[in-house]
């Protein structure tokens, strides 16, 4: 693999100076994004998360052409025509934080319905708004989800209430009404600001006792789009396809809506 770090593309590793923050407790900030073999979808909503939890941190970092970048880190890896994973890593280093462009072919499961586990552990913070890379707990929970045979898990907080997926936002509907979880100790989706152009949502707090009073359960991420859950633990939901549908066109921009 082709990636982009200080100037270069190059296919030599990272080198991490081991007296850093980003080597020693994994500090930093990063963001996925979708390339549907035509465009990266939504830059600008994730250019506009990953430096303003740079700014929130007070850290000094470089910044560069990212079209530019983007565009010679598909070229140079053969992925004009494919769909692929975009990251941009920025490990925090000194005096300023450089960022890591990286693509890898990614294959889309359009109609994969997910079954989600709920992760018996907490991590509840506020940074968990921020996208970092941190991720150990997120990490272990989707490996452990998926050893158990489930495609995600669901992550609560100590009040037994939903936050989020370990890879991606959650959408409940009731009687026809979509519904976040509302709680500053997730992460602020792209994903669902996106569905927000597209549906009418609301936010609510979700304990686990009510999750039966909902009729369908969406996760929804920028590789993904917005895909239907079907079980969430013991509480199993009707897949939605219809409501994912135009969701999905706009977050992959692929489609009317793009």
């Amino acid at each position: 693999m082709i990636h982009y770090c200080k100037g270069e593309y190059t296919h030599r590793a990272v080198t991490l100076e081991p007296t850093e923050p980003a080597f020693r407790y994994g500090a930093g900030f990063f963001e996925t994004l979708y390339y549907n073999g035509r465009r990266t979808c939504h830059l600008e909503l994730h250019l506009d998360r990953l430096l303003h939890s740079l700014r929130a941190y007070q850290a000094d970092y470089e910044t560069i052409d990212f079209e530019e970048v983007l565009g010679q880190v598909i070229n140079r890896n053969g992925l004009e025509t494919s769909t692929a994973r975009i990251n941009i890593f920025y490990p925090m280093e000194a005096p300023a934080a450089h960022p890591v462009v990286m693509a890898a072919p990614f294959e889309p499961k359009p109609y994969k319905a997910y079954r989600v586990c709920l992760c018996d552990d907490r991590h509840v913070s506020t940074l968990n708004a921020q996208k970092t890379t941190s991720y150990m707990f997120f990490h272990l929970a989707l490996t452990r989800a998926r050893a158990r045979g489930f495609d995600d898990a669901a992550l609560i907080d100590f009040e037994d209430r939903l936050l989020e997926t370990a890879t991606g936002a959650l959408l409940l509907q009731k009687d026809g009404e979509f519904f976040e979880t509302d709680s500053p100790y997730r992460l602020a989706s792209t994903s669902l600001a996106l569905a927000k152009r597209v549906l009418k949502i609301s936010p609510a707090p979700i304990p686990l006792t009510d999750l039966e009073q909902y009729d369908h359960a969406y996760l929804l991420n920028s590789l993904v789009g917005m895909r239907p859950i079907v079980t969430v633990g013991e509480t199993a939901f009707t897949p939605d396809e219809d409501s994912c549908r135009a969701v999905s066109e706009l977050i992959l921009q692929d489609g009317p809506h793009a």
